[in-house]
């Protein structure tokens, strides 16, 4: 079953379907990190822009329902910070110690391998959360076998910023305001990647709002009733053709910066709208209702933290040489220990954290609704 943090104040209900479609994005992730033999030609590393937009829609989402409160960043912050903040911390902190020890014993210069000098010489850069700034200026392999912890940071820049886009701009301007940072962003990554480098362009802050932004602009338009009926027919239209999302999967990753994301992004945006409205959930794609799917993306935070060690280990201890063989191996390894230890980290760490939110809970008046 999925899991969710029940009565713990929430300023709205948890919509199921979304575990779903987050069990598709780690799986994807998933897939391009411990499977590319078998996942190759498909861009399935843009899981992390599914990602992103699910956050944009829903943290805006909650941040226009709480708008104008007297504890609107308290609870905000309070909650986000009992969300992300253990888990990502602990892990740090033990990946570093672990690297402490690999410099001391020599290990490292034996396996000719520098990650754990890199990962204790730039460690700031991960306790502050700019590690994708970090990978931006200084390579992909800056962060050692952490690499992944990029798109968490960019996350951790959001939740920090946009809660004061959300208050100070005027909720009824709040879509162009999206649609334009969206923009921009784009047009960002495009000029990156023509003038300094696709690393840049794939990592810099700047040209990772798109997803996020074009979530809040989902948000945005599902807070106005009438607007939301005028996006209605599209939401539909993605429900009923949700297979043209994954048929985007096989763009060059060349035409990523340049448009090729955006495309993808507007995709992912519309299967979130359509999973939020029940029309996914409606349809031959009840699938997202699995309990598999419901499961894994129940864990998927933990899901992710933990799979990019386990995925370059595990293609390391791939057993025949036959690439196809290895690729299977390395992914049904990565998933099935990830999730062990996602299932550890959510009874041992997470879930007593995620019980201090009642201390944070929305006790809001009558016009914001509550869980």
């Amino acid at each position: 079953m999925a899991v969710a943090a029940r009565g713990d104040g929430a300023v709205a209900p948890r919509v199921q379907v979304l575990d779903g479609l987050r069990g598709v994005a780690v799986l994807m992730v998933l897939g391009y990190h411990a499977g590319w033999e078998i996942t190759y030609g498909l861009t399935l590393e843009t899981g992390v822009d599914l990602f992103f937009v699910l956050s944009g829609f829903l943290i805006t989402g909650i941040l226009l329902r709480t708008k104008g409160r007297s504890d609107y960043f308290r609870l905000f912050y309070a909650r986000r910070s009992l969300r992300i903040f253990p888990l990502y911390y602990a892990f740090l902190a033990i990946s570093i110690i672990a690297a402490l020890l690999v410099v001391a014993s020599g290990v490292g210069g034996a396996l000719r391998t520098n990650f754990a000098d890199q990962l204790l010489q730039n460690q700031l850069w991960g306790w502050l959360y700019q590690v994708n700034n970090l990978l931006a200026f200084e390579g992909s392999h800056a962060f050692g076998e952490l690499g992944h912890l990029w798109s968490l940071s960019v996350e951790e820049q959001f939740y920090l910023i946009w809660p004061l886009v959300v208050l100070f701009v005027p909720t009824d301007k709040l879509l162009k305001v999206s649609l334009g940072v969206a923009a921009a962003s784009v047009l960002f990554r495009g000029i990156a990647a023509a003038t300094i480098s696709d690393g840049f362009a794939y990592y810099f802050t700047f040209c990772r709002l798109d997803g996020l932004a074009l979530g809040a602009v989902g948000a945005a338009a599902f807070n106005d009733p009438a607007l939301k009926e005028r996006v209605r027919p599209a939401v539909e239209w993605v429900g009923r053709f949700w297979w043209t999302v994954p048929l985007l999967w096989v763009l060059p990753r060349a035409w990523i910066p340049y448009g090729g994301g955006l495309l993808l992004v507007i995709g992912y945006l519309g299967l979130v709208l359509a999973s939020y409205t029940g029309v996914l959930a409606a349809r031959p794609t009840r699938w997202l209702n699995s309990r598999f799917l419901q499961n894994i993306g129940g864990y998927c935070y933990a899901i992710y933290v933990f799979s990019l060690p386990i995925a370059q280990a595990a293609r390391s201890a791939a057993p025949s040489g036959v690439p196809m063989i290895d690729g299977i191996f390395a992914m049904g390894v990565t998933l099935a220990l990830s999730w062990a230890l996602a299932w550890v980290s959510w009874r041992v760490l997470e879930s007593p954290f995620l019980r201090l939110k009642s201390r944070f809970a929305y006790t809001p008046p009558s016009t914001h609704p509550s869980r």
